[in-house]
This record gives C-alpha cells, structure tokens and sequence, in this order.
C-alpha cells in the first residue's frame, strides 16, 4: 500500500513513544495553523488515514456477513477495533462497548433504552423484557447546568414524556461539581443521574469517581451516565474504577479518531435489557413473521443494526492504539496541563480579561475560556485566526444554559475558548498569548 506519508524521520523518545515533534509530522495542517479548537474535533493523523485507507484498498467489504477471505478479513479488523477502542481507552471489555457515532448518539440510546422496554423472544414467547426502568410518579433524574446540550436535552424530553421530576444541579462558583452537591439531591426517588467527565466550557476534570460513590452511597439502585466527550484521549480513563453505569464519548476528539465515530460503555446486565433504538439486518440471530431474536453472544452487537461505518470504526481502533501506547494517555494528560498553565500565567493580569476555568488546578483540564471587555468573543475568534491564523472556538458550545448561568451570553455571546491536545506546542501558547495582549488593548 501507497504510503500518504513517510515515518523514516520518525524519532522515539526514552521510552520509544512518539514525541510532539514526531506526532506533528503526522498532521501537516499544523504547518500553517495554531489549531487549538481541539475541544470541536481533533486533527486526524496520518497513520489513522493509513489505516482507513487500508480497508478501502485491500477488503473493502461488509462485515459480520460473508464466508470469503476479504470478509472474514474485514469481520477480525473491525473487532479488534471495537477491542482496542474499549480496553485502551475506556478499560472495559469489548462486549460492553456499543459503537455509536458520537457522543450524541450515546446519549439517545440510553434515553431510549430508558423509556422502552426490550421486545424479543424470550424463552419462546414474543413479549416485552424487563425494563431498565420502571418509571412511577415522584421518580427523579438529576443533571447539571453545566452540561452538553446533548447530556441534557435528551433527559429532558425523558421527564416530559413520563412525568418525571428534573432536577438541575449548579457547579460552584468557578464551574466545579461536587460530591456533597449530588449527595445532598439523590433521594429514593433518584432513578437516573447524568453528568460530564469535563466540562466543554470551563475545562474542568470534576472529582467524577467520588460523586458516583456519594451517589450510590445514597441510592445504590440509581443509574449513572457520563458524558465523557473531552475525557478519553485527553487522560486515562477506567470505567470499572469510576463505578459508573454509562460512559459515552466521541472519537473526534481526544482520540484523534475520524468524525462520525464514538461509543458508549454500558455494564452487561444493562446492555441485555435495553431496547435497541434501531432494528435491523446484523442484530439477530432469528426472524420469523410472527417474532425474532436478538443476538446474545456480544450484547455490544446487539446495537449494530444495518451496515455500520466499517472505515470510521477501524480508525478509531487505529486512533485508540496511537494515543493510549505510542503516545501515553499520561503524557498527553501531563501535556496539556503544561501548555494551560502557561496560557493562564500569562493571560491572568490582563485588565479587561475574564477567565471562567477553576480557581484550583486540580480541577483544571486542556482547555482556557475567557472574553475580553469590549469585544464579543466570535469577533475576537475571527480576529485570531485572520490575523494570527489561530484557530479558536467560540459561542455557546452547546451549553446555553451555562452561558446563563455564567452571565455571559447575552454581552459577549459566549466565550472563546481554547482546547490543547498532545501537539500543540509552547511556541503556539507564546504566540497566543502575544495576540491576546495585543487585542485587549484594541475594541472590535
């Protein structure tokens, strides 16, 4: 296979991991831009479109179908896809990762699954399976203000359609969510909890292990998903060890794999008793016209219905061995601490500067939001990149009811934020500073 690009010049560092030098030689965008919209979607490495391209050149076929040698071929990658992307960055067992296009995806499974009872043959009878939930008057879901809308409008419409109490939880002041906050909002009634890994808008890692026991140390019966979009790919994560019930995350971001890709964790008892959103060819091991059966085997399969995005999924596999063994989790986690902390050490005396990220830097993640006075933050994202060529992000992201909470939304429209991964370099932070302090003293 035709290589896109070459690795001879690849070096390794003392630990025979790829350094920031070499991972930039994988993503020749870099030449051009300070990409630091990493929070939106990561770049793609080279190596990722190596591997995608291989299925497209040499058994590009469907998987799970055919007997022929190219098929079997496809059917072995795309499991040891689903494989790595499951122990390498959730450290979960395969058949327990549901592949998912997004994080958005994940979500309304869950929701789904939450609200529909599974229908299948059971022990020879068509009938409806036991429910994840049973959802009585007074029952309660719980979130935060400061989620995705995608952690928070499908919960939403779960309350409305079954009568069921929403509660919103609030951060602290500097957009931390605690344990003793969930502790004192779980009840009996508590069916369902959601909250983020970390936050998309303040980058904040919250103490996630810690609210989780406090939550089952309240209400063990209660189930709780984890919007992980900005964990997985940013620093290691363990789901078994987190105790949660749900862990959903995107590929394009933290793994650096393709857009169009992600999973959802789910335990195996759950998994055998939620209702697929979707049916279909690929999820059954019977069908007659009166009933069918779902697939047992790996209950993860039991959410493949129709051909699945073969391609995306053995990139994410690719992408999952790239930043969990050649690069480490740890370092990248380390990494992009660096590069924070110094974009906060030189952006925190400028005067008309406002900067929403944890006053604690155990809380604080990859990612610096802020507005400057004067200027509303998607003009200043458009300044940086036409005259700095720094790409940023700005506006909502997704997270109204946290722009309102944090007051900014309707004076700046947001704010602009800026979202390391492993590539980005100290230089880029310099530059990035140097324009910040350039138009702080300039209005739009």
């Amino acid at each position: 296979m035709k290589k896109v690009m070459l690795e001879n010049n690849i070096s390794k560092n003392d630990e025979n991991k790829l350094t920031v030098e070499d991972v930039r030689k994988h993503l020749p965008i870099l030449d051009k831009y300070i990409y630091v919209d990493n929070g939106s979607t990561t770049l793609v490495p080279v190596p990722i479109m190596e591997a995608m391209n291989e299925y497209f050149l040499n058994y590009c076929t469907n998987v799970g179908r055919g007997g022929y040698d190219l098929a079997v071929e496809a059917t072995k990658n795309f499991d040891l896809a689903r494989k790595n992307s499951a122990e390498l960055l959730l450290r979960c067992k395969f058949e327990e990762l549901i592949f998912t296009r997004n994080l958005t995806h994940a979500s309304n499974i869950v929701a789904y699954a939450l609200e529909h009872s599974p229908l299948e043959r059971i022990d020879g009878v068509f009938e409806l399976g036991e429910p994840l939930v049973k959802w009585e008057k007074g029952n309660k879901i719980i979130t935060t203000v400061m989620e995705h809308h995608a952690n928070f409008m499908p919960w939403m419409r779960l309350a409305k359609n079954n009568g069921i109490d929403l509660n919103i939880l609030e951060p602290t002041k500097d957009g931390i969510l605690l344990p003793d906050t969930f502790f004192d909002a779980v009840d009996e009634n508590t069916k369902f909890v959601a909250f983020q890994h970390v936050s998309n808008s303040m980058g904040t890692i919250h103490p996630v292990k810690e609210i989780i026991k406090a939550i089952k140390e309240k209400n063990p019966s209660t189930l709780v998903y984890i919007d992980g979009s900005q964990g997985p790919g940013h620093l290691p994560v363990d789901v078994y060890d987190l105790g949660c019930d749900f862990y959903g995350f995107s590929g394009h971001k933290g793994p650096l794999g393709p857009p169009g890709t992600g999973g959802l964790f789910a335990k195996k008892d759950l998994l055998l008793k939620m209702a697929p959103m979707e049916l279909g060819g690929g999820i059954v091991s019977d069908v007659t016209i009166n009933d069918w059966e779902i697939q047992s085997e790996v209950p993860s399969k039991r959410f493949d219905a129709g051909t699945p995005n073969i391609v995306g999924f053995i990139g994410l596999g690719r992408a999952a061995k790239y930043v969990s063994q050649e690069i480490g989790l740890n370092e990248i986690k380390k990494r992009e601490h660096i590069l924070t902390k110094q974009l906060l050490d030189g952006i925190r005396d400028i005067k008309n500067i406002h900067i929403y990220v944890p006053e604690d830097s155990v809380y604080i993640g990859g990612t610096v939001t802020f507005n400057l006075e004067g200027w509303k933050c998607s003009d200043l994202s458009m300044k940086l990149a036409k005259d700095w060529n720094i790409l940023t992000r700005a506006g909502h992201h997704c997270t109204i009811p946290l722009m309102r909470f944090l007051n900014i939304l309707e004076n700046y429209g947001g704010h602009i934020r800026v979202t390391f991964h492993y590539y980005n370099t100290e230089e880029e932070v310099d530059t990035i500073i140097k324009a910040i302090k350039t138009l702080s003293k300039t209005k739009s």
